[in-house]
């Protein structure tokens, strides 16, 4: 066979790899819950338009927000602060589940967009074999992130529903203010029938809305890291070559650069949202676990130890993915550096330099237009996790 269908072949090869599989599940689970289109952009009716914005009305509004509301009515009836704090931790995650939820449905048809783009924009297909295994790889550590991140959601939300089964009193897996008698058996399966329907809904939701904007965040990081190992090739080619391999890179580089920005402008309020209000949700979680008994409720007890767990998890991964971001973009710089520059023509060295200079201005996504999100960010917030928590624990010494 000869040499030009094997390069055919393998350009066809590699066009057919789904550049965003690891989004694809949390994709579904959106599909599921209103938050996603069915279907293309270009294939929608007005009615199925009208159908998907009536799904996420119907199925939002009476559990996510509704729920929400009278988990804060059972907050302001709580006759002191200890019964409050049973509650507070849970009502404080749903307040930010709710404009996580208006904020992707306003920004839906945009982020299908973006995530589109990143699916069939020809400047990102795959040039080598190399490229393809650290693709996969990278890929297949963040699919086990998120089966962890929603596997340990699922199991603290099961251990607590399963928990209050085996208590002798009427007890819900999460105390909301309940507006008929429940403290019988028929009004019991009531109330824990919603709990359980609007708890997963909300769970699901906020699970989505998490891994789906930290998928965003890590698959531009995962860009500039491919086009790190493109500029690797400049060190082994001549001027002539270089030059059309460079010329290709800094388009691919600026497009990367306007990737960045709109992904910071569909993560800002997400992340914003989080920043704000981790640390007082860390914080009334830790007061509980701290009042509560192990020996009278096992289950409940794990359940909250996981639940601490999977907030602490859902600030990092943000700060996390973003820091990687800086720090595959600072690389470019010396990769670049690498190559044999110093070889070329002084027209050239003259452009290679200037861009250098560019490359030296680190690529920092902000939340909010204010925060830059990054593991700095993730140690003031557990810096004031901590603070609240120790503050809590005087006061009520007191």
């Amino acid at each position: 066979m000869s040499r030009i269908p094997i390069e055919k072949f393998r350009i066809q090869q590699y066009k057919k790899i789904d550049r965003v599989s690891s989004g694809r599940l949390l994709i579904l689970i959106l599909k599921v819950l209103g938050l996603w289109h069915w279907q293309e952009e270009e294939d929608q009716s007005v009615l199925s338009i009208i159908l998907h914005h009536l799904h996420a009305w119907l199925l939002h509004v009476p559990m996510s927000f509704a729920f929400c509301a009278l988990m804060w009515i059972e907050v302001f009836r709580a006759p002191d602060f200890v019964e409050a704090g049973k509650v507070l931790y849970m009502s404080l995650t749903l307040s930010v589940v709710i404009p996580k939820t208006l904020s992707f449905w306003l920004l839906s048809t945009r982020i299908c967009r973006f995530i589109k783009d990143l699916q069939v924009n020809p400047m990102y297909e795959f040039q080598s074999q190399e490229e393809i295994l650290m693709w996969h790889s990278q890929h297949k550590l963040f699919k086990n992130v998120v089966r962890l991140y929603l596997g340990g959601s699922v199991l603290a939300a099961l251990g607590a529903f399963i928990g209050v089964l085996f208590e002798e009193d009427y007890q819900l897996g999460f105390p909301y203010w309940v507006p008929f008698e429940w403290h019988n058996p028929r009004g019991y399966w009531l109330a824990y029938l919603y709990n359980v329907v609007a708890m997963s809904v909300a769970c699901f939701s906020n699970v989505s809305f998490d891994m789906f904007g930290c998928y965003m965040i890590f698959h531009i990081g995962l860009l500039y890291k491919l086009l790190s190992l493109r500029f690797h090739q400049l060190q082994h080619v001549d001027e002539v070559k270089a030059k059309d391999k460079l010329m290709a890179f800094v388009l691919m580089h600026m497009k990367i650069k306007r990737a960045t920005k709109e992904c910071e402008h569909l993560v800002s309020h997400y992340v914003l949202n989080q920043i704000i209000f981790s640390a007082l949700i860390i914080c009334f979680s830790g007061y509980r676990l701290q009042k509560m008994n192990i020996m009278d409720n096992v289950g409940q007890f794990f359940s909250m130890l996981q639940f601490l767990s999977i907030m602490i998890l859902e600030i990092f991964l943000p700060c996390y993915f973003a820091n990687e971001i800086t720090v595959n973009s600072s690389l470019l710089l010396f990769d670049i550096y690498k190559s044999n520059w110093l070889n070329y023509s002084p027209s050239t060295r003259k452009f290679i330099i200037l861009f250098m200079e560019f490359l030296k201005q680190p690529v920092i996504i902000k939340a909010g237009g204010y925060f830059e999100i990054g593991l700095p960010i993730f140690t003031k917030v557990m810096n004031n996790a901590y603070t609240f928590f120790a503050l809590l624990l005087n006061v009520d010494e007191k």
